[in-house]
């Protein structure tokens, strides 16, 4: 019980250090305390192959959101303001947005595990509440209106969170 209050508190934790540092002009702030709980997320794994399998699944998860983001960015349904950037076209703090995202997923989403149906309702609720909290922090510009926006990242989040819920399951399975 402690594990999982624990877990829950550092992911919001970084998730305000990611969002919130990137609307106050700090954009690196998220990077550097997601990297943090990596490290010590990872320690919490056995050394060798399951450490390493899950530290891949962190890595893809980087890459399939900076993909999924530049996405976004590139057809205007998603801007972030000078103050927020860093990076092109998603930003690190977003990219590290996702790599917290799948890092929690055996953890304190692991009510997710294995229902693949609840985790594409689960982000298509949960992905466009985040980003419009990011929004209305200051980190980013949802259009060419709100209401596209936000269909668009249900559509993506829907599609992202069972993807990234299938990855944990095959790091975690693997022999």
């Amino acid at each position: 019980m402690i594990r999982a209050v624990a877990g829950f508190v550092a992911f919001y934790v970084c998730w305000l250090a990611c969002v919130g540092g990137a609307a106050r002009g700090l954009p690196w702030l998220g990077p550097l305390a997601v990297a943090a709980y990596v490290v010590a997320h990872l320690r919490t794994i056995p050394w060798g192959a399951a450490r390493m399998r899950h530290a891949r699944l962190l890595g893809l998860a980087g890459v399939v959101g900076y993909a999924a983001d530049s996405v976004l960015v590139l057809t205007g349904v998603l801007r972030f303001p000078p103050q927020a950037v860093l990076g092109w076209p998603s930003t690190a703090w977003m990219v590290a947005l996702w790599v917290l995202q799948a890092a929690v997923l055996g953890g304190v989403m692991s009510w997710l595990q294995s229902r693949f149906g609840l985790a594409a309702v689960a982000g298509a609720i949960g992905g466009p509440l985040a980003y419009l909290a990011g929004e209305r922090m200051g980190a980013a510009v949802l259009g060419p209106t709100q209401a596209v926006a936000l269909a668009v990242i249900a559509a993506e989040w829907a599609l992202a969170m069972p993807l990234l819920v299938w990855l944990d399951e095959r790091a975690r399975l693997a022999p």
